[in-house]
């Protein structure tokens, strides 16, 4: 289920097998990780799939933290976002709350903020970026930063955040070798057509969106096949509006 929300495979039938069979074990005492658990309910958000009896018997053996990996409390947090978004009324009964929620918030934006947690692009991805944000420069009267991180503790490639107050005024995202995977089937479409979202991605901008954010994707070879600065800053005033970035925001 993990490389099938890697690459954002739907697959509802083979997805609910595999929880049911999952519950099943836990419901007869199989010892099952931890960190097995955090990510295969992680996967579960990614692809949309929400299966409510394994969640509750996953999430309440979370009350503990200790001697978690890393890459689980990252998941086991998102999954928590994921189902206060989305499931909010049947997440009540088992919803992780108090200082369990508190701590893991905490080590959530420790392990996703900061320099040292920064995505790594390459050379080409960086400079497409820097171009990205000084051409937002010029577009929206507001503030741009890059590699962002958002209150929910997402980091973002670039964000639009008012001069006064702060406040995130828009949230772009670029698509690009660190947010899609290239299909290896020899069949496939050609470049442009052979990516796939990668799941842990997909369900960041959900959420951000879920959250009331303005979220515009802008892709890396859409960019780059835009020579004209012209009709670049038109592009990302185009998706601004679309996006609901008001129209007073824009230069």
């Amino acid at each position: 289920n993990g490389t099938l929300a890697l690459g954002c495979v739907r697959d509802a039938a083979l997805t609910k097998v595999a929880a049911d069979h999952l519950h099943q074990g836990l419901s007869c005492g199989v010892a099952i990780g931890r960190e097995e658990l955090c990510s295969f309910v992680w996967s579960c958000c990614s692809l949309g799939f929400y299966h409510e009896p394994l969640f509750q018997a996953v999430l309440g053996l979370m009350s503990d933290l200790c001697n978690m990996p890393q890459e689980a409390l990252c998941q086991l947090y998102e999954t928590h976002l994921a189902l206060k978004a989305f499931r909010k009324d049947s997440y009540r009964r088992y919803e992780l709350k108090g200082e369990v929620l508190k701590s893991l918030r905490s080590q959530y934006k420790k392990l996703k903020g900061g320099k040292a947690r920064e995505v790594r692009l390459e050379r080409a991805s960086e400079k497409l970026h820097k171009d990205i944000a000084d051409t937002l420069r010029i577009v929206v009267e507001d503030s741009v930063s890059r590699q962002h991180l958002t209150e929910l503790g997402f980091p973002v490639d670039l964000a639009v955040t008012r001069r006064r107050g702060a406040s995130t005024v828009a949230i772009v995202e670029v698509d690009g070798p660190h947010s899609l995977l290239r299909s290896l089937d020899p069949s496939a479409p050609q470049p442009g057509h052979a990516s796939r979202l990668r799941g842990g991605v997909l369900l960041k901008r959900n959420l951000l969106q879920k959250q009331g954010f303005s979220v515009v994707v802008v892709s890396e070879e859409l960019w780059r096949n835009l020579g004209d600065s012209r009709d670049r800053r038109d592009l990302l005033r185009d998706l601004l509006k679309k996006a609901g970035v008001p129209k007073e925001r824009l230069q």
